[in-house]
């Protein structure tokens, strides 16, 4: 049968009662078409692929912290080795649990941290000598109690710490410095006549704490003391000649503002020999604090007179 067409080029409308079968067709089309659309909705959406739906499906209180670290030591002439780094953020609420703890082997520079939208602490712990128990440490004042021993510590790889607070969306910062300080011989000289000599000298400190916090910035007072101070030789006997050895001693921090019984400052030792006695000369240093260079200057008059200067 031939068909007509308008103008428009759309065939004009008339009416007919579908058939039977053309009727069925339809309704069979229809069903068709009701049950594959679901079905496409879900292939265009993993067309994008499995990792871009997952990450849609984020917390909704959930940000991001920013965390920036570096490193600052007046204790050592360069930046000590890092061995390992412990980072912690504690929740900044009043009961400052622990929401997450990652060690890295080197120092990074910077850290993004995904967390719940409340104010965080970040602590951070270098060269630990120790290896976490997490229920120790699962709220902030556990850490902050912390104590090192001076004997686990290390004068080339040192104790470091640092924390700030941080907020969701924005960055905090913590310069790392170490626990210890040092104690340093900067120049000896010998005034005696007669070209007595300085043999065999060593020094050593007196009344060092064995122990501190970690976290602690300031306020140290020794709760013990270690009971034999390690003696170190200088490189050569003192004579006629000013020499300035340079040589070292490292301590844990001391600020008690003077020597009591129960709370003693740590004192510089010069000891050696003269005309064959075994000579002692003591400084007192006065208050260290942490990551600190305290030099020393000594000139030797004879077995019981001496000078010294601090600074």
């Amino acid at each position: 049968m031939k068909t007509n067409w308008n103008h428009s080029g759309r065939r004009p409308f008339t009416f007919r009662r579908p058939s039977g079968s053309v009727l069925l067709h339809c309704l069979i089309l229809f069903s068709l078409l009701l049950t594959s659309s679901p079905a496409c909705l879900i292939t265009s959406c993993k067309e994008k692929g499995d990792d871009d739906i997952q990450d849609v499906h984020v917390q909704v209180d959930s940000s991001w912290f920013y965390l920036k670290l570096s490193a600052f030591s007046e204790m050592s002439d360069s930046l000590p080795d890092v061995r390992c780094v412990d980072v912690l953020i504690y929740d900044a609420d009043n009961v400052g649990s622990l929401e997450s703890w990652k060690r890295y082997s080197s120092l990074p520079d910077s850290l993004a941290i995904r967390g719940s939208k409340k104010a965080k602490r970040a602590v951070v712990i270098v060269n630990s000598p120790r290896t976490f128990n997490r229920m120790a440490i699962d709220r902030y004042d556990s850490i902050e109690l912390l104590c090192y021993e001076f004997e686990e510590d290390s004068s080339d790889a040192p104790l470091m710490s640092g924390a700030c607070q941080l907020l969701p969306e924005s960055s905090g910062h913590i310069q790392l410095t170490p626990l210890m300080s040092r104690v340093q011989l900067c120049e000896i000289s010998n005034t005696m006549k007669g070209y007595a000599r300085l043999e065999d000298p060593r020094i050593y400190l007196e009344n060092m704490s064995s122990s501190a916090e970690i976290m602690r910035a300031a306020g140290f007072r020794p709760s013990e003391t270690l009971e034999k101070p390690l003696k170190k030789p200088l490189p050569f006997d003192i004579g006629i000649f000013s020499q300035k050895p340079m040589t070292e001693l490292f301590c844990y921090p001391n600020e008690s503002p003077e020597s009591t019984v129960g709370s003693p400052q740590t004192v510089f030792v010069l000891e050696c020999e003269i005309y064959g006695n075994t000579c002692r000369f003591p400084v007192t240093l006065g208050e260290i604090g942490r990551n600190k260079t305290i030099r020393v200057d000594m000139s030797v008059g004879g077995p019981e007179l001496y000078d010294s200067k601090v600074y």
